[in-house]
């Protein structure tokens, strides 16, 4: 339970997209001598850019395009689960599916696993 804040939207993102958006955090409590002014960052807030910074695969415009394009093809959750793991065949994206409600068809997933083969 959250007081005093509501979550006015929600939308997934991945995590490169995260990253850009953490890496401003940086840079903006970043001074001249590129030391934090004065402002530390969370233990929490600390692991997360660790991960970030590890596990980003693609830029954030090149997630951002890509997640845009399988959107065509897929609900946006699973759209953002595909850019985060770049899956290499059908057998790592069908993983990726599993636990989803229903049956992707396999020209679906051929037409997602093409479009991620564009952004290796």
């Amino acid at each position: 339970m959250m007081i005093g804040k509501n979550v006015i939207d929600s939308k997934p993102i991945s995590i490169s997209e995260a990253k850009e958006i953490l890496m401003k955090q940086v840079e903006a409590k970043t001074d001249e001598n590129d030391e934090l002014d004065g402002h530390q960052f969370t233990y929490e807030q600390n692991l997360t850019i660790d991960y970030v910074t590890k596990f980003a695969v693609l830029s954030a415009d090149d997630a951002r395009e890509l997640r845009d394009k399988l959107e065509e093809h897929v609900t946006p959750a699973q759209a953002v689960k595909v850019v985060d793991m770049m899956p290499e065949d059908l057998d790592d994206l069908r993983v990726i599916f599993a636990k989803e409600r229903g049956i992707v068809e396999t020209d679906t997933l051929e037409a997602v696993l093409e479009l991620v083969d564009q952004y290796r």
